[in-house]
């Protein structure tokens, strides 16, 4: 929150803090996205979290409990997914999932938790804004790592012209962060909104 470049926060619903950390969040400018709970490999032992998008649920109980995420957490533009390895590759459960993100005039991250998800793809045939993650910054939060993930998201940036990197809310991250903005800067690469690249990127560039 305390750091001036446009970083996005994606906030878990149901959470003890989750409202008031997206109010205050907001309040300092930030981009806030919910970073919706779906069912992943393994469940349920591995386990998502309240507020969960389940293989189970029918399309009405889907919709009820995304609807209750969104209206969760204030300011909400955008969604991404939290896990969802076997979520994001049902078409069933995704396109349920897009409908209502159309409908409330958000948009959708992949956050690309398996090679099998649908998500990016389903959302293109409905019209959704959307994009994938290409970076994530830091499953091995040491700062060599961290700043070996940058690197590769800045270099990615110049290639295609765009990139989206994801990363976690530890100290090691927020440091990288801000050496990757001296880096990118140094680059001429500009560090923009999310909304401004969700915009540039379903613009057809």
């Amino acid at each position: 929150m305390e750091m001036d470049h446009p970083v996005a926060l994606s906030i878990l619903p149901g959470r003890p803090f989750s409202s008031e950390l997206a109010t205050e969040a907001a309040r300092r400018g930030k981009t806030i996205l919910l970073h919706l709970p779906m069912q992943p490999l393994g469940f349920p032992e591995v386990d998502p979290g309240p507020g969960a998008i389940l293989l189970s649920q029918n399309g009405e109980e889907i919709r009820g409990v995304l609807e209750g995420d969104i209206d969760s957490i204030p300011k909400v533009v955008g969604i991404n997914n939290h896990m969802g390895s076997e979520a994001t590759a049902d078409p069933r459960v995704m396109k349920t999932v897009l409908r209502l993100i159309g409908e409330r005039g958000l948009f959708f991250i992949d956050s690309r938790t398996t090679p099998q998800t649908v998500a990016l793809e389903l959302a293109r045939e409905m019209k959704i804004p959307s994009a994938r993650r290409d970076v994530f910054l830091d499953n091995e939060a040491t700062p060599s790592a961290i700043d070996a993930r940058t690197d590769e998201l800045l270099d990615l940036a110049e290639k295609k012209g765009w990139a989206i990197g994801i990363g976690h809310p530890n100290t090691e991250t927020a440091r990288a962060l801000e050496r990757m903005a001296v880096k990118a800067s140094e680059r001429n690469i500009q560090w923009i909104s999310i909304e401004s690249l969700m915009a540039y990127a379903n613009s057809g560039n």
